[in-house]
């Protein structure tokens, strides 16, 4: 078992979030969509384990995507009513949250998602330098509602001894910066 499974097996009680993200990625490459993993299970990927209750993908078109994943009556997934971007897998509950690529999560925020070139079955995870540059921009924009994102890049500098000088967007590279600094003064 890999290590993201073993974790969201052992700590987080969300045993099927992985197998969800293997049905969403292979029904997506099924239909030539490339695809990027981001969020949670990024952040795991790249070396922070933490709980996570859903699986973020990157897509050039998410409408095409939810029309995708859902078009079969028997498939695992169902649209969630009311919400366009979302779906759900009706074997364990697990939500798959569909992002537009090049474009910014909400209002207020600067950095685009990264455009997905890779059609494949297997998981396509976002750079770590486009992930810590989303989670802080995220962050930035809504510092109350979206502190795990900060923890997120915080933990992530502990785990993985990132540099200072990290190639990140230059949006949030003061952000960054700061972080950076706060935690080496705590040493």
């Amino acid at each position: 078992m890999d290590q993201a499974a073993y974790i969201l097996r052992e700590n987080t009680g969300t045993s099927g979030l992985l197998e969800s993200a293997r049905a969403a990625v292979a029904l997506l490459a099924e239909h030539d969509i490339p695809h990027l993993i981001v969020g949670g299970v990024a952040v795991q990927e790249h070396g922070y384990s933490r709980v996570t209750i859903d699986v973020d993908i990157v897509v050039p078109d998410v409408l095409e995507a939810v029309e995708f994943l859902t078009a079969s009556l028997t498939g695992p997934f169902f649209r969630v009513p009311g919400v366009q971007d979302r779906v759900e897998d009706r074997r364990n509950g697990v939500f798959i949250d569909l992002l537009p690529a090049g474009k910014v999560l909400k209002h207020g925020c600067k950095i685009p998602f990264p455009q997905p070139t890779a059609v494949a079955e297997k998981f396509q995870i976002i750079s770590l330098e486009d992930l810590i540059s989303l989670k802080l921009d995220s962050w930035a924009g809504s510092p109350v509602r979206r502190h795990k994102d900060k923890t997120d890049v915080i933990e992530l500098i502990k785990y993985r001894n990132l540099p200072r000088d990290l190639a990140l967007n230059p949006a949030i590279r003061a952000l960054y910066l700061e972080t950076w600094d706060a935690l080496q003064n705590e040493k």
